[in-house]
């Protein structure tokens, strides 16, 4: 491509920054979106799609394939000690969505190449020219990204009006601003496996089996597969058969592990930007913040960010509003943010309660939502 072929440079194809190229493909801007790996996401990664989502999926023109390749979760269940304590129901409007990220970001391309665009992959990026570190963004400026092609393409300068990053929590993009990526991490390390099963599970239904070892979540996938995510047992390592044991104990009675089709084990963080803007630059999803998998929101705010910077990124190239329109973006979208790490850091706090008064006064709080 040659300076001028396209008005903003996404940088990651995962579900944030596929979005983002979608809505601005739709509304008549030039995208061009890299990623540095070879090969989409292959497996499920991120889960849920709330109903805000569902909603710009909807006015994306994927919204029917979302609904058809998806299971709804209608109730979440809490147990202590294997005893319910309390449910909270959705109605079939405000249920969460079951999708598997592979299948997200399949919709979500193949919508980009229905729009004409493409993800250039094994691309990466060097680093960033040209930003102005002064937060102001002038009339007629550009941003020149060092682009690095994998495939023998050698290096190359792209310059373009505008840059988002999208690419993930160890940002290449956020790392060349210089912004700060502030918070915590979480002293427990999790276990997953994502898997078929012997034995009934409800296959509507997030289970959350809560004890002072430690909670199990369990959680439907399309396809009758379920995904069982755990705190990792102090000084142990989790495997098929730990796993088995954590279900045995803790969890539901006559369920079977018969066929993992995911296991990873990870630590939870929780971070977001110092700022989501820099220059000409912005930052979206996981690139800008990082939180509890408690709720399923990781995604559903990356999507949120994709759509709230791309209307406006389109208006103000467009003509159509001015450009202190985009100071808007990291104003409300941090807010969110803040909500969101505040909200899932007490929902993991109470999942992990490891004492017996914590456990009780935990317990509580959940009868009162009952």
């Amino acid at each position: 491509m040659a300076v001028g072929d396209a008005d903003v440079l996404v940088v990651g194809g995962g579900p944030t920054g596929l979005l983002t190229a979608c809505e601005l493909l739709r509304r008549g801007v030039r995208v061009r979106i890299v990623d540095r790996a070879r090969e989409p996401t292959g497996v499920p990664k991120a889960l849920s799609l709330w109903p805000r989502v569902r909603d710009i999926l909807a006015d994306l023109g994927v919204g029917d394939e979302v609904q058809d390749t998806s299971v709804p979760v209608r109730a979440f269940r809490y147990f202590s000690d294997r005893r319910p304590v309390a449910s909270l129901t959705f109605t079939e409007e405000l249920a969460a969505r079951q999708l598997p990220q592979y299948e997200t970001e399949r919709i979500l391309t193949e919508r980009l190449h229905a729009l004409g665009g493409k993800i250039e992959r094994g691309v990466r990026l060097l680093c960033l020219d040209d930003v102005d570190f002064s937060g102001r963004i002038e009339p007629g400026g550009t941003v020149t990204a060092v682009l690095e092609h994998e495939d023998g393409g050698g290096v190359e300068r792209f310059t373009v009006p505008f840059v988002v990053g999208a690419d993930g929590a160890g940002s290449a993009v956020r790392g060349q601003l210089g912004i700060g990526f502030e918070g915590s991490t979480y002293e427990m390390a999790f276990a997953l496996v994502d898997t078929y099963i012997e034995g009934r599970l409800p296959p509507d239904e997030i289970s959350y089996y809560q004890t002072t070892n430690g909670t199990l979540v369990v959680v439907p996938q399309p396809r009758g597969v379920f995904r069982f995510l755990s705190v990792m047992p102090d000084g142990g390592e989790m495997s098929r058969e730990a796993m088995q044991q954590i279900i045995d104990t803790r969890g539901p009675h006559g369920v079977r592990i018969t066929e993992p089709v995911w296991e990873t084990v990870f630590r939870v963080h929780a971070r977001r930007a110092t700022d989501f803007r820099r220059g000409r630059v912005f930052l979206a999803g996981d690139a800008a913040h990082v939180h509890s998998p408690a709720g399923g929101q990781g995604m559903n705010n990356g999507l949120q960010d994709a759509q709230n910077l791309s209307w406006k990124l389109a208006a103000v190239l467009q003509g159509r509003s001015p450009l202190p329109l985009l100071d808007s973006y990291g104003t409300e979208r941090a807010e969110a943010t803040r909500r969101i790490v505040r909200d899932t850091d007490l929902h993991t706090r109470a999942l992990t309660a490891r004492t017996a008064r914590r456990a009780a006064v935990r317990d509580t709080a959940f009868r009162l939502l009952d």
